[in-house]
């Protein structure tokens, strides 16, 4: 089964009051206990006042575009709604993960999020600071 497996990072308010969103769209083939293949990934970044579900439609729909197969989240994505009402919203065919293989898919688009997220954070200081955060030694 090919899917787009989603996840987002970044739904925490920044100094400045806003929010930074990481979101990772990755295109694979699954059976249902693993990953067969994953083809590609999308990285999409994005300024926002806040994280309302249109928010989150937003990126998701930026990072998913140009992939083929149903979107994959886990629920707190899209708090919850059900599964119609996330299709109606994103225009396009949606589920919460039910395998193994859709689960471990969103595992690693939540790696390659929160990595890229930290790693936005540390450019942002060093600029605002002017200094690299690197370990002494």
């Amino acid at each position: 089964m090919q899917v787009v497996a989603i996840d987002i990072s970044g739904r925490h308010k920044m100094p400045d009051g806003r929010y930074l969103l990481v979101c990772v769209a990755i295109s694979a083939g699954l059976s249902p206990l693993n990953i067969q293949h994953i083809d590609d990934m999308k990285v999409v970044r994005r300024f926002t006042d806040g994280v309302s579900v249109e928010d989150v439609a937003g990126v998701i729909g930026a990072a998913a575009a140009r992939f083929d197969g149903v979107i994959v989240s886990e629920h707190g994505e899209f708090y919850g709604y059900p599964e119609w009402r996330v299709e109606a919203i994103i225009g396009r065919k949606f589920k919460y993960a039910e395998s193994i293989g859709e689960r471990r898919a969103i595992e690693v688009a939540h790696h390659v999020s929160l990595a890229v997220h930290r790693l936005l954070q540390e450019i942002d200081v060093e600029r605002n600071t002017g200094q690299e955060n690197r370990p002494e030694g």
